[in-house]
């Protein structure tokens, strides 16, 4: 198309002509400035050879705009001749905005995003804790560039943890992060390295290894009474305490426990693989305690498959630290932690231990126990496949929740 003044008039008539998908209206007045055509829109563009490529470079174009960000040619010709002479100067406009691009989708936050939609795509059954992990312990970072991110900023966000007693809050972050980095390095190639790579978790002390051995425990039958009563039945997350003490699942198999993996008629709930820990799928069996609980939890409009949902939010459950808070020190308008109204000190996965536990106590054999639990090996599968013990599981369940209710009882 030949050379032609571009003026006002012509640019708002302009149109395409016709069988073509896109052209240009190129200036004769400033070479290189023009504007393109495509469709039904219109774009002011400015096309050069990068600096000192020579003409068998292939030319580079750049969009300055359109006729409805930018108010005539005038200001359109002044900003090609601006970038024209940037060009003479030696600078790449097209290269200077794709690494301005790249940087400003580079923060911190944005990986993060990007992050949790590459776990969800992978199917992370623990996506949403890691997440949030992540962002509380990054929460001074979001904003910054994550190569500008340092190995001593990340170290001392770890120190910082441990200084206040968290030492596996400490170890979790730091895991969780280097993982992070590493997929920012590798899959995102947002930064050259991972700061924290050769960052490894310190040695345990020997009170350190004593302390840790004595974490976690199993409850006592007057400490799950007293933490039953406490936890009641009139909010979901009361039920959900009441539905792990009973089936020895974990915190998060049943803050997402939907109703579509109910069945009332076979009496078991079929947790898929991608919902555990293990990445496997466990059976869990349904005693008429478990039952009668289920069936009480109300239906959230909001999420109606979701069996424990938030009262505020009507999604997942969170926020596991507020829940049980263990300080009593609150006003008297003020609900206290779990821990502070049961009188016991425990955590979610103490009710865990105290399943597994109280199945050994009840004489469940070894083997059904650890089926019961999900904690699936290679042996005990062959075991369940052969055997068929599936009705001794399904008993073992019954049996404890039958305890539980002794215990209840007084």
């Amino acid at each position: 198309m030949p050379k032609t003044r571009l003026t006002d008039p012509k640019v708002r008539d302009a149109k395409l002509t016709e069988g073509k998908s896109e052209e240009v209206i190129w200036d004769e007045e400033v070479t290189g400035f023009g504007l393109r055509l495509r469709g039904s829109s219109k774009s002011f563009v400015v096309v050069y050879r990068p600096p000192g490529m020579g003409r068998d470079a292939s030319p580079k174009r750049l969009k300055l705009g359109t006729p409805e960000t930018i108010p005539n040619v005038k200001e359109a010709r002044r900003l090609a001749k601006e970038t024209l002479g940037k060009v003479a100067g030696g600078a790449d406009p097209v290269a200077e905005r794709a690494e301005k691009r790249a940087k400003s989708t580079a923060r911190v936050t944005d990986l993060m995003d990007r992050y949790d939609k590459y776990m969800q795509r992978r199917g992370h059954v623990n996506r949403t804790t890691i997440l949030s992990t992540l962002r509380r312990g990054l929460a001074d970072y979001l904003e910054t560039d994550v190569a500008d991110l340092k190995g001593w900023q990340l170290s001392e966000i770890v120190e910082n943890l441990e200084a206040a007693g968290k030492r596996g809050a400490a170890d979790d972050f730091r895991a969780r992060c280097s993982t992070f980095l590493n997929w920012c390095a590798f899959e995102a190639r947002a930064i050259d390295a991972n700061p924290l790579a050769g960052y490894r978790k310190g040695r345990h002390t020997r009170a350190e290894k004593v302390a840790q051995d004595t974490h976690g425990r199993a409850l006592s039958d007057a400490e799950l009474a007293a933490i039953w009563t406490a936890a009641g039945d009139a909010s979901p997350f009361g039920r959900l305490v009441r539905f792990l003490m009973l089936t020895g699942c974990r915190r998060s198999e049943g803050a997402g426990l939907l109703r579509s993996m109910v069945d009332f008629d076979a009496a078991r709930i079929d947790l898929p693989a991608t919902f555990t820990k293990q990445a496997r799928g466990h059976t869990v069996y349904i005693a008429p305690a478990v039952k009668a609980l289920i069936k009480a939890c109300p239906v959230d409009s909001r999420n109606p498959d979701l069996i424990f949902a938030a009262t505020r939010t009507g999604s997942r459950l969170a926020g596991w630290s507020k829940f049980m808070d263990t300080s009593a020190k609150r006003p008297e308008n003020g609900a206290l932690g779990l821990v502070a109204r049961s009188g016991v000190n425990f955590t979610l996965h103490d009710l865990r231990r105290t399943f597994r536990t109280g199945l050994s106590r009840l004489g469940v054999d070894r083997e059904i126990a650890e089926l019961a639990l999900g904690h699936a090996r290679a042996d005990l599968e062959s075991r369940y496949n052969r055997d068929d013990c599936e009705a001794e599981v399904k008993a073992a369940f019954v049996k404890w929740a039958e305890h539980v209710g002794k215990v209840l009882a007084g």
